[in-house]
């Protein structure tokens, strides 16, 4: 297994939205119509952005850090959202937040197509067409990075409307304004979605903008699939032990440290053990040589053995370890 920081290199090559030129097929005509810009700026409920939106678009939040707009009939959107890091992001863990977003966002999605991407220091913007149902849509994915702070705008619009909506989309990520210190002490990476497990028995709340790889474990019989934070100092770790037969408590505990060791390190001591009324067991642990600290929760089902793991370098504990708990307590056997 791979240390924090050596997965990014794994998750970086996998889900990778194609790269390509636009499909030959074009979409059914759509009505004409007119597009404006308000004639004054939205303002987020948390105060931490403003954008100018379009005009007579039906529009909704979602909490306090994104909002949702369609055309009235439906043939363009955009949604504007921010995402608090707890502190800024250099460069390349910019761009993975980016690309964790991307392949949240179209990795479901039929014939997406990349067509260009432009970066700049704290900057993303990738033009991209794609098919829904029978439609074909351009959208552009606007990336923004400010101090702790990143700001996602969406745009698209189906094709074949003369690019009437790109003067109004263009209005929008020219006006957008960011207000990083009214993120001050929110919930970090708040967009999350609920991963269910292929083939396994959990699920989990997890951040949009955390890359996540499946992969065989270092130990046999066993399936990883992990989450890591953009800066690759915090990860998310579920093992699954698939033995075959009832699982005994001798064998539990000692298949569990058997794939701990095997993931984290030789050198991984376990400070405290503590059995837990849902019959789990919690497990805090140091590995001296990764130098990363760790919360295991380990429990037999069926005829599995699972390991469930919030893992932080030292230095960012204040920042990581709540929003881990948080995600700890999502964990749900189903």
């Amino acid at each position: 297994m791979p240390s924090v920081r050596e997965e990014k290199e794994f998750i970086s090559s996998t889900n990778t939205p194609a790269i390509g030129k636009l499909p030959e097929e074009e979409s059914p005509p759509v009505e004409q119509t007119t597009a404006e810009v308000s004639d004054q700026p939205y303002i987020s409920p948390s105060g931490a952005f403003q954008i100018i939106l379009p005009k007579g678009w039906d529009c909704s939040e979602t909490g306090d850090f994104q909002v949702n707009c369609q055309s009235p009939d439906q043939s363009a959107e955009l949604q504007a959202r921010i995402t608090a890091t707890g502190y800024e992001l250099v460069q390349e863990a910019f761009l993975s937040f980016t690309h964790a977003e991307l392949v949240h966002a179209y990795s479901e999605i039929k014939e997406y197509v990349e067509i260009e991407r432009f970066e700049v220091e704290g900057s993303l913007t990738v033009v991209e067409s794609w098919r829904n149902g029978e439609a074909y849509w351009n959208g552009t994915d606007v990336f923004m990075r400010t101090r702790g702070t990143v700001f996602h705008l969406q745009t698209a619009a189906r094709q074949g409307l003369n690019g009437i909506y790109d003067d109004v989309f263009a209005s929008a990520a020219e006006s957008a304004e960011i207000f990083p210190s009214a993120l001050i002490g929110s919930q970090l990476y708040a967009s999350r979605y609920t991963h269910t497990a292929p083939d396994t028995f959990f699920e989990i709340n997890v951040p949009t903008s955390w890359g996540i790889h499946v992969d065989r474990g270092p130990v046999e019989k066993t399936v990883i699939e992990g989450f890591l934070s953009p800066d690759m100092r915090a990860l998310v770790q579920i093992t699954v032990y698939r033995h075959g037969a009832t699982i005994k408590r001798a064998l539990k505990a000692e298949k569990t440290l058997e794939i701990m060791r095997a993931l984290f390190g030789y050198d991984l001591r376990v400070s405290s053990d503590k059995a837990l009324p849902d019959g789990q067991e919690r497990l805090n642990w140091y590995a001296a040589k990764m130098d990363v600290n760790g919360i295991s929760y380990f429990d037999s089902y069926e005829s599995s053995l699972y390991v469930f793991s919030i893992v932080w370098e030292e230095p960012t504990r204040e920042i990581y370890l709540p929003m881990l708990e948080e995600i700890a307590a999502s964990f749900n056997r189903e």
